[in-house]
This record gives structure tokens, C-alpha cells and sequence, in this order.
């Protein structure tokens, strides 16, 4: 799952000029698509119109009908409406979305990857005070 650090986050909107699909943006941070498991859009949707395609919810654009069931189910507000849904498509037909290709400060990740550099980060600032405890 791709998710925004806002702490890490600088607002320079490059992720949201680089996106194909031009996400939605609230107060300077992007709001992704988490692509939910259970994906109450693609439940909600009454055409059929929203597909797990490689692992990502996707809104088959030729088969809304722009009715906002799937706005109004999404935990996120991650989805608006203009004449049809739009919402991340988690950049499905590449490897890498690319947002998260083009954020320079790596604020665009995987939760797992962010958990991760917290923790190492803890684990540093916790070395450096150890450190500094065993000498006293």
C-alpha cells in the first residue's frame, strides 16, 4: 500500500503535476487511493465500473456513469467526481506509480518502507542516547 508521510511531504506538488490522473489534493497533501482489500468503491459502484486490475482498484472510465456511489463509499475521499469517477489508479500498467517516482523527498512510499525508516530512525536516536548514557 502507497501512502503519503506528510511529515516528509515539502508540498512541492510534484507528484500531483506528474499524475496522469490528477489526483486529489487536501490542504498541500495528496490524498492516494489506498487500494483498499475490500474495496467498498467497487462494491458500491452499480455498472460495474471500478476493477481490481494487478492488484490496484481501477475505474473503467467507459463504464461510469458518474453517479458518486463510490465517492460517497470510499473511507478516504480519496475519489471525486467530474462527470465520472476519477481516483488513483495506483498507476497500474507500470512497475512504480509515479508519484512516488518523482517525490524528492521519498514522501510518496509503501507503509512498509515508512514504518521501517521510522523505526531505524528510532533505533538510531535510541544508539546515539545509549552512547551518551554509557560514558556518564
Amino acid at each position: 500500500m502507497v501512502v503519503v508521510n506528510v511529515g516528509s511531504c515539502v508540498g512541492c506538488r510534484r507528484c500531483e503535476r506528474s499524475c496522469p490522473v490528477n489526483g486529489i489534493i487536501f490542504e498541500e497533501f495528496p490524498i492516494k487511493c489506498m487500494h483498499c482489500e475490500k474495496n467498498p468503491c467497487l462494491y458500491a459502484c452499480p455498472e460495474g465500473a471500478i476493477e481490481r486490475i494487478n492488484n490496484k482498484v481501477v475505474v473503467i472510465k467507459e463504464k461510469c456513469i458518474g453517479c458518486g456511489l463510490c465517492a460517497l463509499a470510499c473511507p478516504f475521499g480519496a475519489i471525486r467526481i467530474d462527470g465520472v469517477a476519477i481516483k488513483c489508479n495506483g498507476c497500474y500498467k507500470r512497475d512504480i506509480e509515479i508519484c512516488k517516482e518523482v517525490c524528492p523527498t521519498g514522501a510518496i512510499n509503501t507503509i512498509e518502507n515508512i514504518i521501517e525508516n521510522k523505526l531505524c530512525n528510532t533505533v538510531n536516536k535510541l544508539n546515539k542516547l545509549y552512547s551518551i548514557y554509557v560514558r556518564y
